[in-house]
């Protein structure tokens, strides 16, 4: 499924693994978070890709993903 067409509960549900993950005890090599990167980089670029008339809730979207981009970076940073 391609990033743009993610519905609300799928795209809660990204964010919610996404964070989750970041806040799993790891290993050095590290697929699996960085997979999850990939996802949500994929993703934020979709949604600042998509048209702005969302009510607010894309750009809500976008914030909550550069979040999570940051605590999955952070969780590999502390893992590695």
């Amino acid at each position: 499924m391609s990033a743009s067409k993610l519905n609300r509960r799928e795209l809660t549900a990204i964010v919610a693994g996404a964070t989750a993950l970041a806040a799993t005890p790891a290993l050095a090599a590290q697929p699996r978070m960085e997979k999850a990167l990939a996802h949500c980089q994929e993703a934020l670029k979709e949604l600042k890709a998509a048209n702005n008339n969302k009510g607010g809730h894309r750009v809500e979207a976008i914030q909550h993903l550069e979040y999570v981009i940051q605590e999955i970076k952070r969780g590999i940073a502390y893992a590695s």
